[in-house]
């Protein structure tokens, strides 16, 4: 995590993912405020089907918003221009795109076909911490053990979810 002193990324750049991402948030606490609140079959405020939604879309508004301040502190101390973007940044953007390709291939082509919710949640979840985890130590068994931990990691992530919505709040998944 880049600290307050941490000058890899350029404060352009945080000011323009501040405001995407202070946009989206709004985006998403506008829908939610806008969901039926299922008041005919007797729920309230706290029960609604949009208050986590929104309070999660709330707090990306607090946190775009954070982000987009201080990059503009940031650029204050010191020049737009003497941050240009370098390969770390690069870096960030490629592996940002790999993140996208991934949330994609597991909402579009395998949620969404008929693969059953926790067989592809395991694999997502398992190939995200797979290549997202770090560097690979160099050690012997290295790369085994990562896909072990990846692997372990999706299974359980897989089946946490699966048993809180299912169990809990008897959503039925796909």
């Amino acid at each position: 995590m880049a600290s307050s002193h941490d000058h890899s990324v350029a404060p352009r750049g945080d000011l323009g993912c501040g405001i995407v991402l202070a946009l989206v948030g709004a985006m998403i606490v506008i829908a939610s405020w806008q969901m039926d609140r299922m008041e005919q079959q007797g729920a309230t405020l706290y029960t609604a089907p949009g208050l986590w939604p929104g309070i999660i879309g709330l707090l990306i508004v607090v946190l775009g918003a954070a982000l987009a301040w201080r990059s503009l502190a940031r650029a204050r101390a010191s020049s737009w221009d003497a941050h240009a973007a370098d390969d770390t940044e690069l870096v960030a953007r490629s592996r940002f795109a790999l993140a996208v390709i991934l949330f994609f291939v597991y909402a579009v082509l395998l949620v969404g076909h008929g693969i059953p919710f926790w067989i592809a949640t395991t694999l997502f979840v398992a190939t995200y911490v797979y290549v997202f985890r770090g560097p690979v130590p160099e050690r012997a068994g290295g790369r085994a053990r990562r896909l072990i931990v990846a692997a372990v990691t999706g299974g359980l992530t897989a089946l946490s979810v699966v048993l809180v919505f299912e169990q809990l709040f008897y959503v039925r998944l796909p």
